[in-house]
């Protein structure tokens, strides 16, 4: 019974000595905390006004400034409650040295994320050309980007691998180029062919009618010529308009009964109609 009081009366002298100790540490965690999301919420603001940030910095800076003041604000809190804070900058430190040599082999990447962020060969909801596939940027990290493919699926790729290989950005100019093709029979008059072409196509609103379309013959076949006419629009419109465009050529062509001829075999027709081939030089549909 005597051993039982001695435990209690440490126990509530521990409690006497540390209670205040441990009242200031909630006070000071508290307080710290809020005052760090203020801290945070004056840098996004601050960042957001600057004309030299974008996006992916801010969100790098974010990070990397939250983090700093929440390891600060714990190593205070432990100073407060008496535990050795040297300790624990060096447990830091060791931590630090050994994520350190975990991530040796990511420098490169690292590296190449940096001059991404500087460089900025493309920007966050840019689509671009990249090792063969056809992606929108979705988030541009340290080690890695993330992409959206078409079929709505992430794709990552390390930071290196990007840099080493050939970028094509679609939506870094302020007009994109959309091209209609056609192979237009000798038989057909050709002047009619670029002008319904073209009417049909500025009819569509996200074609940017004040910009002429650029015309051109890339060929001239044995039995049609092969017409391209490109049209400028908004680079964020390309993929609405391209749809549009399309179905609104097809429709006139078909409309205004104009042949067109296939660029395999010898033959042509109208759209909806059955296509005879030919073997000779003539050609003639049913």
């Amino acid at each position: 019974m005597e051993q039982a009081n001695v435990y209690v009366q440490q126990i509530i002298s521990m409690c006497i000595e540390y209670a205040p100790k441990v009242a200031m540490a909630l006070f000071v965690l508290v307080v710290g905390w809020l005052v760090i999301n203020y801290i945070n919420r004056l840098v996004d603001a601050s960042l957001k006004k600057s004309k030299f940030t974008t996006p992916e910095i801010q969100s790098f800076v974010h990070s990397i400034v939250n983090l700093g003041l929440k390891v600060l604000l714990v190593i205070s809190v432990a100073g407060i409650l008496g535990i050795e804070t040297t300790s624990i900058v060096g447990i830091l430190a060791a931590m630090g040295f050994a994520v350190g040599l975990a991530l040796q082999g990511n420098l490169s990447n690292f590296a190449a994320g940096v001059l991404i962020l500087v460089m900025r060969p493309f920007k966050v909801s840019d689509e671009v050309k990249l090792q063969g596939k056809w992606l929108f940027v979705k988030e541009i990290q340290i080690f890695h980007t993330i992409f959206k493919e078409f079929d709505n699926t992430m794709l990552i790729i390390p930071n290196s691998m990007i840099l080493s290989g050939t970028i094509q950005n679609l939506s870094t100019l302020p007009n994109r180029k959309m091209a209609v093709k056609v192979n237009v029979p000798y038989t057909e008059d050709f002047f009619k062919v670029k002008q319904l072409i073209t009417d049909t196509v500025y009819a569509i609103p996200e074609i940017d009618s004040s910009i002429k379309p650029f015309m051109y013959l890339s060929d001239y076949g044995e039995h049609y010529i092969k017409l391209s006419l490109s049209f400028a629009l908004d680079p964020k419109k390309y993929w609405v308009a391209n749809p549009k465009v399309n179905e609104a050529v097809i429709k006139a062509l078909y409309d205004n009964k104009i042949q067109v001829a296939y660029p395999t075999g010898v033959a042509y027709g109208e759209f909806g109609t059955p296509v005879v081939e030919v073997q000779g030089a003539e050609m003639r549909v049913n």
